[in-house]
């Protein structure tokens, strides 16, 4: 199929007010006499389902226009990367992020059904005559004996007392959260995440491998490839670290020989499955967060093969009507202190993926993009060292470990909502 060819169908398209997915550009490609299928399946979604504005391989079979491939049963809709946006030049420009942030937050907040009413924290001290709520971002932790903390609620910063070491410990600094204050003392009796609505998550069919830390150049996966063969998913999900750059950087060795071995081994599997591939710290894409994909210099093998998709870390997809957010979070459980199950809770009940100033490398940006905004119906993790399956708000959340440890990965039902853990030799 020339450029030409591709030219015009998406022309004829775009004038019936529809858009090729490009897995569908990717098979005409290699089969140019589907063309006409293609205009004819614009015609009949045209008549039938006209508010859905992308024609994919799905569409082609579902109005009875086979096409000559394996059936793909998970097609991605859309697909969001977190790594866009602009920069900032220095670090102390982080504080406009950080305004972002608390800005962001507020109006999350002030979307919950049921929401309390908030005052500057200045008017509190000043004015105030009962416990009020106020709104802040949590600067830091000041003092662990006495559980002080700075809270910046965008009108000052405020040195407050928290009322109890349970309330100390549950606050995380950098999170933005709403803080009960007793103006007599000015200590925070009590604390609110900005959370969200219970999550009527919709179920889908299809069967899902999660895979952490393949660490292609310092582990052997040959195992993996062949029990994938086995289990016959629908798709995988490598959930970062797919390639451990330093290692063939070590040997003398460019890093792009390892995403050509990546290209290899999914190359033997079925072209029907989705795979779909972020960014680890051990990838070349840098290491503070959001990080981009791996880059197409690196990865041109990898970018023209089919049903292979290259994202930031974190990304959103869309399958289905259903959102998923993929994330390595190596760093936020390296960091957190906490029990993996109960940091993967906290990043939901904050709305961000990296609350914490400091610890974790972050690119500096006029806007928050590690901000949860649209809250997640699937939220799969990679980089801790805990295998994680819980539901929380409606949101099913699964982490799984690095496989180059634990030697195991997950493997989901979406339909049956099941978790099965296949171990690897």
């Amino acid at each position: 199929m020339s450029s030409i060819e591709i030219k015009d169908l998406i022309i004829t398209a775009l004038n019936e007010g529809f858009q090729i997915h490009p897995d569908l550009v990717k098979v005409l490609e290699d089969q140019p006499e589907l063309i006409p299928r293609v205009i004819e399946a614009i015609r009949k979604k045209k008549e039938y389902e006209p508010n859905n504005f992308t024609i994919t391989l799905k569409d082609i079979e579902s109005f009875g226009l086979n096409l000559e491939i394996d059936k793909t049963n998970l097609i991605i809709s859309t697909e969001r990367s977190l790594s866009d946006g602009i920069q900032v030049s220095t670090y102390e420009e982080l504080n406009i992020m950080l305004n972002d942030r608390l800005k962001k937050m507020k109006e999350l907040w002030l979307k919950r059904p049921n929401k309390i009413p908030l005052f500057n924290i200045n008017y509190i001290k000043s004015k105030g005559k009962d416990e009020t709520w106020g709104f802040a971002l949590i600067v830091q932790k000041i003092s662990n004996d006495n559980y002080e903390i700075l809270a910046d609620d965008g009108k000052g910063v405020f040195r407050l007392k928290v009322f109890t070491k349970r309330i100390f410990d549950e606050i995380v600094p950098g999170s933005c959260v709403a803080l009960k204050i007793n103006p007599e003392d000015f200590s925070v009796i009590d604390f609110e995440d900005v959370e969200f609505p219970e999550v009527k998550r919709k179920k889908i069919k299809g069967k899902i491998a999660l895979v952490s830390d393949l660490m292609i150049g310092s582990n052997k996966v040959e195992h993996f490839f062949d029990s994938l063969k086995a289990i016959k998913p629908d798709g995988v999900f490598f959930l970062g670290n797919v390639v451990d750059s330093l290692a063939y950087i070590k040997n003398g060795i460019s890093p792009l020989e390892g995403y050509k071995k990546v290209s290899e081994l999914l190359s033997v599997l079925p072209k029907r499955i989705l795979k779909v591939i972020i960014p680890g710290y051990a990838d070349s894409t840098g290491k503070a967060l959001p990080q981009k994909p791996v880059s197409y210099k690196i990865a041109k093998d990898l970018y023209s093969s089919q049903n292979v998709r290259l994202l930031s870390n974190p990304s959103y997809l869309t399958i289905e009507g259903s959102n998923f957010l993929l994330y390595n979070a190596y760093y936020m459980f390296k960091t957190s202190g906490m029990p993996e199950q109960y940091t993967v809770k906290k990043l939901l009940k904050t709305r961000h993926l990296a609350p914490t100033v400091g610890s974790i490398p972050t690119v500096p940006s006029i806007s928050d993009r590690l901000i949860i905004e649209d809250v997640p119906e699937y939220f799969f993790l990679g980089g801790g060292k805990e295998r994680i399956d819980l539901i929380y708000k409606g949101v099913w959340s699964v982490g799984v470990p690095s496989i180059k440890n634990c030697g195991c990965y997950a493997f989901l039902n979406l339909d049956k909502e099941s978790t099965e853990w296949i171990t690897v030799n």
